[in-house]
């Protein structure tokens, strides 16, 4: 097995874990604009999955990952910051029926998690190209998680400012 081969193996498996659970989660929300963003980042982690796949096959062929390949230069926060204000985020998480801060923590902790599985992974690299590729995650995976966890932050101040009994 070669050096990074599991490392790469272990990622993809997160990101299939990822988009199962934005995917199943997803179901469990009445509003259809937060179904929607949580379809939407279902979709990302398989966009994950197929590049990490991609650098994956082209490691095990070269021994060296390709840093220069198209999906790799997307810039994802700006994806994140363009679909929040395009599809008004912020308002109708607000207008859910019952604010599912289990669900949300759950969401930014585990981007958390891959996040920092990948700087592990970075830090670990010996090579520079691999550790360019690990940081590269790393970041796309702290977006995600900064969304999530701002988001909970406010709908958990929400939340604890309610009249009790709703």
């Amino acid at each position: 097995m070669k050096k990074y081969e599991q490392i790469m193996k272990y990622a993809m498996q997160m990101e299939l874990d990822g988009y199962n659970f934005f995917k199943e989660k997803a179901e469990k929300f009445n509003n259809p604009t937060t179904r929607k963003l949580f379809l939407d980042l279902a979709d990302v982690e398989m966009e994950h999955y197929n590049f990490i796949k991609e650098q994956l096959e082209e490691y095990l062929e070269t021994d060296s990952f390709n840093i220069k390949s198209e999906g790799f230069n997307r810039d994802e926060k700006n994806i994140f910051e363009s679909r929040e204000k395009s599809e008004h985020i912020a308002e109708t998480l607000m207008e859910s029926d019952i604010p599912d801060l289990t669900v949300l923590r759950m969401a930014y902790l585990i981007e958390r998690d891959y996040a920092e599985f990948y700087r592990k992974a970075a830090e670990s690299a010996d090579d520079e190209v691999a550790k360019t590729l690990f940081n590269k995650l790393a970041e796309w995976e702290d977006g995600h998680e900064r969304l999530f966890k701002s988001e909970y932050d406010r709908r958990m101040k929400e939340y604890m400012n309610l009249p009790w009994g709703g």
